[in-house]
């Protein structure tokens, strides 16, 4: 009987347990309780074209709060969403970027731990960019970039290839994008026929909506004409001709030329006179040689600079300066010299040119006759000349004056006032003619006839004297 009552009770502790355990795991909890917990803000929101309002797909979403940055991307619906931790309310920045579109900015206030509609994003299209493969079929080329208006001959040391770049457009005037590629061929429209060629012949369109060609020069001078074309739909496109000329070869002796600023300088007697000696030097089809060749020079007299380079029109330049040794030429004899340039030409062969100068000296004044003697009415003729001291005429500005000074009546006409041009000869001899201005008038006066002259070579003076009855 005892044993039966334990039993009892150990089966009532049994039960007891069971039930406890029971309820400990039932979940009360309403799964679609809208009052749930969220542990961040949710952002929802689409992204259009703004000119269709069909959705976008793909467009990147940046949200950031100016400290943390979260991404996300749109669906084939363009909606996106996305969540954001906050701590705190806080307004959120949202930038969306889409290929072949503006981008668009938009400011939201976002409350922590809950769901925030942001507002519809609406793209306006860039027809700049055919990134988005908005173009239509392909209608005209046009020239967009060359890297030279000109270029060498071939082995002249010139740039001898140049770029053009071309960019296609369709009817509406949008460059073509790349799923609207094209092939593009390339030939001359003309040229010298020297040898020169394009490369590539031909080439596909790039996503840019660009083609791209190298014109390489040959062995002759000229104007190169480069047409690119294209076939579209069986309609032929081509653009307007690319014109590029083609010169910059060897120094040619035909075509090398020197000379100095002035023929003749008053530098006999002068240290450190400046002149300015010019070379010009062009190739044998009269085109300027490449920028940067090379010319050497040298002078019998004085001190000249050694070498220059041709700019872009094939001049080069450099300084003579006067002093020792005093110039001597065996031909011409003292006063005179020669500077020489030299450069090589495409055979590797030296060419030279020179050019004659002039320094000349004090001016050396005669006059003839030194005597007047004029009767009434009459009238007598004189001659001067005005030499350096070795016979060469004076530099250019050099002033030669005829003075009449008398009591009587008299005159002068002829070389009474000359103004020496820029001359290695002649211009040494000159003449004048005194007369009695008044015929009723005898009256004996005394008269001088006095010549000065002034001007880069110094001065001298010279006078004759007499009567007029």
């Amino acid at each position: 009987m005892k044993r039966k009552h334990i039993l009892f009770v150990l089966a009532l502790l049994l039960s007891a347990f069971l039930i406890s355990c029971d309820s400990k795991t039932t979940d009360t909890t309403d799964p679609t309780d809208s009052t749930a917990t969220v542990d961040a803000t949710v952002l929802n929101g689409t992204v259009v074209a703004a000119e269709s309002g069909d959705a976008l797909s793909g467009a990147i979403i940046k949200i950031t709060d100016g400290t943390t940055v979260k991404g996300a991307t749109t669906g084939d619906d363009g909606k996106f969403t996305a969540s954001f931790e906050l701590d705190s309310d806080t307004d959120l920045t949202i930038i969306v970027f889409k290929a072949g579109y503006f981008r668009d900015t938009t400011t939201v206030f976002a409350i922590a731990k809950s769901e925030v509609t942001v507002p519809l994003f609406q793209l306006q299209r860039d027809e700049s960019s055919n990134a988005g493969g908005f173009s239509g079929r392909a209608a005209s080329i046009y020239i967009y970039s060359q890297s030279a208006d000109f270029i060498g001959v071939k082995e002249s040391g010139s740039i001898e290839s140049a770029q053009i770049a071309f960019e296609i457009m369709d009817s509406s005037g949008v460059v073509i994008g790349e799923d609207n590629a094209i092939e593009v061929s390339f030939r001359f429209g003309s040229a010298p026929n020297g040898g020169e060629y394009l490369y590539p012949s031909s080439i596909i369109s790039n996503a840019l909506g660009k083609v791209s060609v190298s014109m390489n020069t040959g062995t002759k001078a000229g104007v190169a004409q480069i047409i690119a074309e294209a076939v579209v739909d069986g309609k032929p496109i081509s653009s307007k001709p690319v014109n590029i000329t083609i010169h910059g070869g060897f120094p040619d002796q035909a075509h090398f030329s020197i000379g100095s600023d002035k023929l003749n300088y008053p530098y006999y007697h002068l240290i450190n006179g400046e002149a300015t000696i010019t070379v010009l030097v062009g190739d044998k089809y009269s085109n300027p040689v490449r920028e940067g060749s090379s010319v050497y020079f040298n002078s019998d007299a004085a001190i000249i600079g050694g070498s220059s380079l041709t700019n872009d029109m094939g001049v080069a330049s450099v300084r003579l300066i006067s002093g020792n040794p005093l110039p001597n030429d065996q031909t011409y004899g003292p006063g005179f010299f020669f500077a020489h340039a030299t450069t090589i030409n495409e055979a590797e062969e030296e060419i030279t040119t020179k050019t004659r100068i002039l320094y000349s000296g004090y001016p050396v004044l005669t006059l003839s006759p030194t005597t007047i003697d004029i009767a009434n009415g009459g009238a007598q003729s004189f001659t001067y000349s005005v030499k350096d001291e070795f016979g060469n005429p004076l530099a250019s500005g050099s002033n030669y004056n005829v003075v009449v000074t008398t009591d009587g009546d008299a005159g002068a006409a002829g070389d009474v006032q000359v103004l020496m041009p820029d001359t290695q000869s002649g211009y040494t001899n000159f003449s004048f003619v005194v007369q009695d201005t008044k015929i009723d008038e005898v009256t004996p006066a005394a008269i001088t006839v006095t010549i000065n002259v002034s001007g880069p070579n110094g001065g001298a003076s010279v006078s004759a004297s007499g009567m007029t009855r």
